[in-house]
């Protein structure tokens, strides 16, 4: 296997001083000159933001001398192409003849989307989004909320952005992560390479200055296999590694393992304090996985251990509190919850999760009650209003109005909030606003692909607008992608009868309980619209019996 090249370039800080060399309302891209033969071109990930003429990955840029372009977000905005086509030829008229894109989950998607249109040779992409649009991507929702029309258009990465050589760096035991990369890499010439059970944070592999280096002289020359083996190598000597293996075996039940891997960590430079952080954080992927293996006490144990952690940290008991409604401990979270609460009482996920936790013990009234609390503490905070307008709406007609209030002033600071668009439709529908709840639901269906409810609620309101030509499709097209659905089926079926396909439906409801034996709302329907038929039939015979025996008692004679 070949072994990468040196890239041999002083490592000396930069002495020319950096500059900026293109701004606007999305991003500020800063040039750092260098002795470096090639250009080093780096995307800031989610949360680094602009201050001064700093830029993500300076400090090894710098260490290694490199030409370097730092191109950083204001916000968490993926890099939009209009900016990066506004910012290409200022960028273009800095880089040496040969240039590498570098980045990291957002900044990763900003180095694959724009490599050809910078004109760069070589791609290094770390736990890349191929796209945040909820329409590519309905199975990832981290990211939805960030996605703006038309700022987003287009976004997935695809053939014609890519550099020719690009390398996507992925855990492939992290399921989100490893689907992106793979989308990601279905663009021709990419390669994807493993780094197991490092998770999201993968990008510490490539920490220490002499990897990545390494790292870029081998995507320079197009040698995935060096890249590889530069992984490989590096792996004995990180401390970083260790700390991932460690906490990586820890969420799996293997806690011998994870101290020792810890201690290992620890004498290879990682600080006590960022040791600290991660058994917890492993402790919280431990009760995931349990949660997950449906061993609930064992998950919750695994809870009350990370409250007793800090019990004066209010983001590590909250993160209890989280972890324990997820498990089903629903009063159990609330204690903790109300504990959290108390020591931030601003905390606006806190006190969703505590009128949730209420809502899981069937006590609605008390739930209310802690989202209206909630609301007043954090005002601000788009999904706490949401589920409270959600509340107020289950509480029944006299509460609908406040529902449409809170729902309204949601939607007024983040239109796209796809719970509030749901939320307002249903209550619109519900006093016969028919033409502003069908568009409501059309908004929602966009902005929450993954939740069946929201994508069958859009169909329906087409039904009752008159527009059962689409609904029938749409309903359709849900009933054939998940089976299990019995509102889908049943929305396919109202439909195919609006248009007087009444045979049709009937079969799509004997379709619909092939899938669901027994589903009881699928059997009434299906009985409604099968016994008119039969007691048509009956009513025609009657009628004919009743004039046979009318012509019978006829007197002889009578009519002539």
């Amino acid at each position: 296997m070949p072994q990468p090249a040196r890239t041999g370039p002083p490592r000396k800080p930069a002495t020319v001083p950096r500059r900026v060399i293109f701004r606007d309302r999305e991003i500020v891209v800063v040039h750092q000159p260098g002795a470096s033969a090639y250009s080093l071109v780096t995307f800031s990930d989610l949360t680094f933001r602009p201050e001064g003429r700093s830029f993500w990955g300076e400090e090894v840029a710098t260490k290694l001398g490199l030409d370097t372009v730092g191109v950083v977000a204001r916000r968490e905005n993926w890099f939009p192409r209009a900016s990066m086509q506004a910012a290409a030829a200022a960028i273009r008229a800095v880089l040496k003849p040969q240039a590498v894109t570098y980045g990291y989950s957002m900044g990763a998607h900003g180095a694959l989307k724009h490599a050809a249109l910078l004109g760069a040779a070589s791609t290094i992409a770390v736990t890349p989004q191929a796209s945040i649009a909820p329409a590519d991507v309905p199975w990832d929702e981290r990211f939805h909320g960030f996605h703006r029309m038309p700022l987003h258009r287009d976004m997935r990465v695809s053939a014609a952005d890519v550099a020719p050589f690009t390398a996507v760096i992925a855990d492939p035991y992290h399921e989100l992560d490893w689907r992106n990369a793979r989308m990601a890499a279905s663009a021709t010439g990419t390669h994807l390479l493993r780094a197991p059970l490092s998770g999201h944070a993968a990008i510490w592999l490539l920490a220490a200055t002499e990897t990545l280096e390494a790292m870029l002289a081998a995507a320079l020359a197009g040698d995935a296999a060096a890249m590889h083996a530069v992984l490989r190598q590096r792996r004995a000597q990180s401390g970083q590694w260790f700390r991932l293996m460690a906490r990586a075996a820890f969420g799996r039940g293997h806690a011998r393992l994870a101290e020792n891997l810890w201690t290992r960590a620890g004498e290879l430079g990682v600080s006590p304090a960022v040791l600290r952080y991660e058994r917890a954080e492993a402790l919280a992927d431990r009760a995931l996985r349990l949660i997950a293996l449906g061993r609930v006490e064992d998950a919750a144990q695994a809870c009350r251990t990370l409250a007793a952690l800090s019990p004066q940290a209010a983001p590590r008991v909250g993160r209890a509190a989280h972890l324990l409604l997820s498990a089903g401990a629903a009063a159990e979270a609330e204690a903790t919850f109300r504990r959290a609460i108390e020591l931030r009482p601003a905390g606006a996920d806190l006190h969703l999760g505590l009128s949730l936790s209420m809502a899981m013990q069937g006590r609605a009234a008390d739930a209310l009650a802690a989202a209206a609390q909630g609301h007043a503490a954090a005002p601000g905070d788009i999904d706490l209003g949401s589920h409270y307008g959600h509340l107020l709406n289950a509480a029944g007609p006299g509460r609908q109005a406040d529902a449409e209030a809170i729902f309204r002033a949601v939607l007024a600071q983040d239109p796209r909030a796809g719970q509030a668009l749901f939320g307002l439709s249903t209550v619109l529908a519900a006093r016969g606003a028919v033409a502003e709840a069908l568009v409501l639901a059309h908004r929602a269906a966009a902005r929450l692909p993954g939740r069946p409810d929201v994508q069958e609620w859009h169909p329906r309101m087409l039904l009752r607008a008159g527009r059962a030509m689409q609904a029938e499709r749409i309903f359709r097209r849900l009933a054939h992608a998940d089976a299990s659905r019995p509102a889908a089926h049943l929305g396919w079926a109202d439909a195919l009868v609006a248009l007087d396909r009444r045979g049709e439906a009937i079969a799509a409801l004997r379709r619909g309980l092939a899938s669901l034996p027994g589903d009881p709302a699928l059997a009434a329907r299906l009985r409604e619209l099968t016994a008119p038929a039969t007691r048509l039939r009956a009513g025609i015979v009657d009628r004919l019996r009743g004039l046979f025996a009318r012509a019978a008692r006829r007197p002889e004679g009578r009519g002539q």
